[in-house]
């Protein structure tokens, strides 16, 4: 049974993402605009989502009162290298072996898995 500090985590966990989701999207678009070619832009603002994940995750989903540890910090990448790798793989098993060709359902159904993943690695290895 999932406890209610569980749930309200996850969900705290969910709106960091979305913002995650913003930061990355706007600093891209921002080095594009600037000439970055696209690859650079892309490493950049995926690690500005990352370092803007680690704080408020820290912060308020997890409510971390320590200060920030290079082993936590290290913990925190590597939990997201994980869920990239994984993503990576559900995206190919989708299209490549399976089949399928409905963008919209497979990248739908990809973040699901990955997102309950990345959450539990989180609270288990980074803010326990």
């Amino acid at each position: 049974m999932l406890k209610k500090e569980s749930v309200l985590q996850f969900i705290k966990f969910n709106l960091v993402g979305v913002l995650n989701t913003l930061v990355d999207f706007c600093i891209y678009q921002l080095l594009l605009l600037l000439g970055v070619h696209y690859l650079a832009a892309q490493c950049i603002s995926y690690a500005c989502g990352v370092l803007n994940s680690f704080f408020f995750n820290s912060r308020w989903t997890f409510e971390q009162d320590k200060p920030y540890t290079k082993k936590k910090f290290l913990s925190f990448c590597a939990v997201n290298l994980v869920s990239l790798g994984l993503s990576l793989l559900l995206l190919h098993i989708c299209y490549e072996i399976i089949g399928l060709n409905s963008n919209l359902i497979i990248k739908g159904a990809v973040t699901v898995v990955v997102m309950v993943i990345n959450f539990i690695g989180n609270k288990l290895f980074v803010f326990k």
